[in-house]
């Protein structure tokens, strides 16, 4: 009887043992927090004030002309719409008109030029070449949300071209993340 005893409770012992959970009965309390979390969308937005475009006139051939103060008068403020700090590029694509001029670096035969200028452009203007499409030139590294960054344009006229009707030219200014 006492082997049959001592055989029940090392049973017993050893199912405590590999079957804790049969005895214990785990009890959990709930707690909660929370925390506010707030997020802003950060929006790239550009705006131009000249809407009705630079009519740059009739120019020769070999020739530039400008929105300076000197020029057509005609200077255009890009002003940063968007929620954060915003890189503004430049680009211009070929002109349109019969048979079109293509965009270039330097003027040639049937090329003109697109520059623009963002510094001292009345009196003492660095002229630098927009970005030919589907390339963009930096125009304003970072411009401020709800500043503006005011540039000049400059087309130069091919140095020889059999196209004698009016040239339309996009210029695009893109905004982006710094």
């Amino acid at each position: 009887m006492k082997r049959k005893i001592f055989i029940f409770f090392a049973i017993v012992i050893l199912s405590l043992l590999v079957f804790p959970s049969l005895l214990v009965k785990v009890v959990r309390a709930g707690n909660t927090d929370t925390v506010a979390a707030t997020v802003t969308a950060q929006i790239f937005s550009v705006s131009l004030d000249n809407e009705d475009g630079v009519a740059f006139g009739t120019i020769a051939t070999s020739s530039a002309q400008d929105t300076t103060t000197n020029g057509v008068n005609d200077s255009t403020t890009a002003t940063n719409d968007g929620s954060v700090a915003t890189k503004f590029n430049i680009q211009s694509t070929d002109s349109t008109g019969g048979a079109g001029w293509t965009l270039g670096a330097t003027a040639g035969s049937e090329t003109y030029t697109m520059k623009f200028c963002v510094t001292t452009c009345d009196s003492s203007p660095v002229w630098n070449s927009v970005g030919i499409a589907p390339a963009y030139q930096t125009l304003a590294a970072s411009v401020a949300k709800d500043n503006t960054q005011v540039f000049d344009l400059q087309v130069g006229t091919p140095t020889s071209t059999v196209v004698t009707t009016e040239q339309s030219i996009t210029v695009t200014v893109q905004a982006v993340t710094p």
